[in-house]
């Protein structure tokens, strides 16, 4: 008896010790169950500069080539408002619906990016404050209550981050006084007129000027 006994105090043992270790294991860093802090439309702006790229360059390349839409390249330069000097090393995030004014997704979208879709990226300006923006022209919301427009913020050297108001195109008759008179964020108004260079790319400019956060 004792024998028999002896060996039912060791499989209450075994299963009561090898699953403790598993149930009461804490959740790893890299869990499916563990919350998505940017995963909602009002997350934190710093969310926007997650999934990064490790390199960037001063070159956005958004939209790939089978992308259906007109193409466009927006060249810009930021510089420092109170200087007028180029602002180098500002990190910028962008983007925008595609051409029937949606933000489509692929469905492998973690973060922002499941509400912003696959029309993202990143990019730096350059030592001369530059950079280009290469991707389709957006276009407007189904509900059609918006311009086209592409939504950006930065993020400058010293950590400092902030929206700045969209780029829009001239040529959209919703880019009105009204539209301008609601515009609240820092620097330029955002408006672009694009021209096409021959090849049949629209192109166009930008010049942003802000007060540094230095």
């Amino acid at each position: 008896m004792k024998s028999i006994y002896f060996l039912l105090i060791l499989i209450i043992y075994f299963f009561s010790c090898g699953n403790s270790n598993t149930k009461n294991k804490p959740l790893t860093e890299n869990s499916s169950s563990k919350a998505d802090s940017c995963d909602g439309p009002d997350s934190d702006i710093g969310c926007c500069f997650l999934n990064m790229p490790s390199e960037i360059n001063n070159i956005m390349n958004v939209a790939g080539s089978s992308e259906p839409g007109e193409r466009i390249v927006i060249r810009g330069q930021i510089l420092d408002e109170e200087g007028n000097a180029p602002y180098p090393g500002i990190i910028i995030y962008a983007y925008h619906t595609d051409n029937g004014g949606n933000y489509s997704k692929k469905g492998n979208e973690t973060g922002f990016q499941k509400w912003h879709g696959y029309l993202h990226g990143w990019c730096m300006t350059g030592a001369d404050g530059k950079y280009e923006i290469h991707t389709i022209k957006p276009g407007r919301y189904p509900s059609n209550d918006a311009p086209a427009h592409i939504h950006w913020a930065i993020k400058e050297p010293s950590g400092y981050m902030t929206y700045l108001n969209d780029f829009v195109f001239s040529d959209d008759s919703l880019v009105n006084k009204e539209y301008l008179s609601y515009l609240r964020l820092p620097g330029d108004d955002g408006v672009i007129t694009l021209k096409e260079n021959g090849s049949g790319i629209l192109e166009g400019n930008r010049i942003t000027k802000i007060k540094t956060q230095r």
